[in-house]
């Protein structure tokens, strides 16, 4: 059990933003679920069971970061405290964050080689691109097993770091007394591991995003082939759920890199905590709040998704004009 000097407290601003974007964003991801579920087309099936796994994936990585973890990064030392009811098994909590993270950059992948998939199911030729692209996806699998190999070998370089907190004592500054204790961690480059752990994780990301963007290139190259047996219409409709992919998927990027862009600018200017309270949980709530921001994207860019939204609680008489819409989709879903 952790003592009194274990404990730290949150700026209140931050509790009460963390407490209204918690009550916004599950209605929200449990109105999105109802509507893939219970209201999407048949026909969409297929592509509702990606979208689901997808927007399940942020969900999961919101719970495990706001309730879970609860992490703080207590700027300008790159330490990060856990501050809930599991704290003192912070190191252990940690090592699911890469699962989720592995989650949903694979459901994103899923996502671009679906629509790509079915693209270019109404051609008959075979594609060097395609080939590639299987071959790039299967690569990325077996990254990512090694990744959560190596995530459970640091479980040590995680948990006993008395001697690496000393080090980073002398180069930061004094430690507050809560530091000491096992709910706050580094991450420890002095372990070779841990090298590796970031390196293997480095080649799964780019093997999952040259995999992702060759199936984007694919699908456009095919929808805007002369040979395609697509109508006007249909092929619109696959750009429409193309662009919205897209978008989402930049959310996810934005959202994950900049906060970590965010975290290294302050440590390399070393802004202390007292100077930017909300500094350090802003880029945490953004990182933790970015599947809804991807799902809300979605629906709004997603033009079936979005009708369908509307008829709900908006605008009934969009029903015959997006059963329409529905007939003229059948091929692409």
């Amino acid at each position: 059990m952790l003592n009194e000097t274990c404990m730290f407290v949150e700026p209140f601003g931050y509790t009460v933003a963390h407490y209204i974007c918690t009550s916004l964003s599950v209605p929200m991801y449990g109105l999105a679920f109802y509507i893939l579920i219970f209201k999407s087309p048949s026909h969409f099936n297929n592509y509702r069971n990606y979208l689901i796994s997808h927007i399940f994936s942020g969900l999961l990585l919101e719970v495990h970061m706001g309730t879970i973890w609860k992490v703080t990064v207590v700027l300008p030392i790159p330490i990060m405290c856990s501050n809930n009811f599991i704290a003192e098994y912070a190191p252990i909590v940690f090592q699911f964050l890469p699962i989720c993270l592995i989650y949903t950059g694979t459901s994103i992948l899923a996502l671009f080689v679906y629509r790509m998939e079915a693209v270019i199911v109404h051609r008959s030729e075979k594609s060097r691109i395609r080939k590639c692209i299987v071959y790039l996806k299967y690569l990325f699998f077996v990254s990512i097993v090694v990744v959560l190999a190596f995530t459970v070998l640091i479980y040590p370089d995680l948990k006993y770091q008395k001697d690496y907190k000393l080090k980073m004592e002398q180069r930061f500054g004094t430690f507050q007394p809560y530091m000491w204790c096992d709910n706050c961690f580094f991450f420890n480059f002095d372990s070779i591991l841990f090298q590796w752990f970031f390196r293997v994780a480095a080649v799964a990301v780019v093997l999952g995003t040259t995999s992702a963007t060759l199936a984007l290139f694919q699908t456009i190259k095919c929808i805007n082939s002369v040979n395609i047996q697509l109508s006007a219409k249909t092929k619109t409709i696959h750009r429409n759920f193309l662009v919205s992919l897209v978008i989402a998927a930049v959310i996810h990027g934005a959202c994950i890199l900049i906060p970590l862009a965010g975290f290294l600018w302050a440590i390399t200017l070393v802004i202390s905590l007292s100077q930017f309270p909300y500094f350090p949980y802003i880029l945490t709530m953004i990182i933790q709040e970015h599947g809804a921001a991807s799902t809300i994207t979605m629906f709004m860019t997603n033009n079936l998704l979005r009708k369908t939204l509307l008829r709900m609680f908006l605008i009934p008489q969009l029903s015959s004009s997006t059963q329409s819409q529905n007939l003229q989709s059948t091929t692409m879903s």
